[in-house]
């Protein structure tokens, strides 16, 4: 008994016999994450290896015409216009992303940042020690933490980003996004006094709902969000969500 195939040739074949339409399994494979290349082989080698199959199933689901060598064009504006309709404009909160995609970017946002603190603070510590004096003075009376409610607001490319980042791995495990903001309640310490006990326990939640975003694998398949992210291009065009 010959071994059934896997893979992507086998889920086209599968679908074949179901009596999809090429389009249809187009479409579903674009959904599942797979690429454009990667969806044009697949048919390719269904026409080379199984062309009984291929003839016996031409006239009812329209596969035989799908088959033919159409222009690479036609291919190209079928993705085009599903990518279209169901992904709609990528932005800093939009679709999905990936634990690993997820984890290089935070590292790489916090690398940055804390690179770019210390060669200002650098900077002006040598070349304006009287302001860097006062600037250490203003934060040593700040005895109640009120300053670092302004922090959200200073570093704020910085922190659209973090909370952009949150939000895209938030909706790749089909979690609402706007959790994402429970991430600035770590600069409320002036209010520490009157709620000590439950910021502690705000904190913890944080803490581990932020493992869970480094750690849990995302859905698969569709969610609500966006189809399942695919992996590509560098940190930076993760990191603003690019095409």
């Amino acid at each position: 008994m010959q071994k059934p195939k896997e893979g992507i040739e086998n889920f086209i074949i599968k679908k074949l016999e179901k009596a999809h339409t090429i389009d249809e399994i187009i479409l579903l494979l674009k959904s599942a994450g797979f690429s454009h290349m990667e969806i044009e082989k697949g048919i390719e080698r269904v026409k080379k290896s199984h062309k009984t199959l291929h003839q016996d199933l031409a006239a009812s689901n329209n596969f035989l015409p799908s088959l033919k060598k159409k222009s690479k064009k036609d291919f190209e504006s079928k993705i085009a216009s599903f990518e279209e309709n169901t992904l709609g404009h990528i932005g800093l909160f939009a679709g999905r992303m990936r634990r690993k995609d997820f984890t290089v970017s935070i590292l790489f946002l916090f690398s940055l940042f804390f690179s770019l603190v210390i060669i200002v603070s650098s900077f002006i510590q040598a070349m304006y020690p009287e302001r860097w004096d006062l600037i250490k003075e203003v934060l040593s009376s700040d005895a109640n933490g009120v300053l670092s409610m302004y922090i959200p607001i200073i570093f704020a490319p910085f922190t659209l980003i973090f909370v952009s980042l949150v939000t895209r791995r938030l909706h790749d495990l089909n979690l609402p996004g706007v959790l994402s903001f429970l991430y600035l309640g770590v600069f409320i310490y002036p209010f520490s006094v009157y709620v000590s006990s439950g910021l502690i326990v705000f904190d913890l939640a944080l803490f581990v709902l932020f493992i869970l975003l480094l750690s849990k694998r995302g859905e698969p398949v569709l969610n609500a969000y966006g189809k399942s992210p695919v992996s590509h291009g560098s940190t930076f065009t993760k990191i603003l969500n690019l095409k």
